[in-house]
């Protein structure tokens, strides 16, 4: 998912010069809300959360999430996580191409290592003698190197895609019925 694009006016600096409205953006990053979870999360009156979401909705920053049950629950829209989380798309993409490129160098080097000519004919002797003749082969770290980079490019990536799925996730409306109101 793109980061949504964020066109700054004066109405947009209006909506995010109040703390109350940016302490409700920070409260919704979490999980979509009720206006009194809001309100007692706050420690603000409803009337008073009630006004600061319809400036934050005006604004498109908030979503109300009305599925047909007795509550209505407070979500941030793309543009609204992309004001608090901005380019949180761009590290995801960072750790994914560097895992990648560190499994690739990885099956290069375990390849490399793999398909090395191993020298057939005996090893002269060294000179001053001494020490039993070993055959050329393919140098041991490549291999190390090459489980090494495997190991770490199996991480990244996989770091990468549990923080996509975490932030797909976080832009859905999660099931109401799975949520407990209080």
């Amino acid at each position: 998912m793109e980061p949504a694009d964020i066109i700054l006016t004066k109405d947009t600096f209006e909506v995010l010069a109040s703390e109350t409205r940016l302490d409700i953006l920070k409260t919704l990053t979490t999980r979509r809300m009720t206006i009194t979870e809001l309100a007692d999360n706050l420690n603000l009156a409803k009337s008073t959360v009630h006004h600061h979401l319809q400036r934050l909705a005006d604004a498109g920053f908030v979503a109300a999430g009305d599925d047909g049950h007795a509550w209505v629950y407070y979500a941030l829209t793309p543009e609204g996580r992309a004001l608090l989380q901005p380019h949180g798309g761009a590290r995801i993409r960072i750790l994914l191409a560097a895992g990648l490129a560190s499994l690739a160098g990885g099956v290069c080097a375990l390849a490399a290592f793999l398909t090395a000519p191993v020298r057939e004919e005996p090893v002269p002797p060294l000179a001053g003698g001494g020490g039993i003749p070993v055959p050329e082969g393919a140098p041991v770290e490549l291999l190390v190197a090459g489980i090494a980079l495997m190991v770490i490019g199996f991480f990244l990536v996989t770091y990468a895609c549990v923080r996509w799925r975490n932030t797909c996730a976080a832009t859905q409306f999660p099931d109401p019925a799975s949520e407990e109101v209080t």
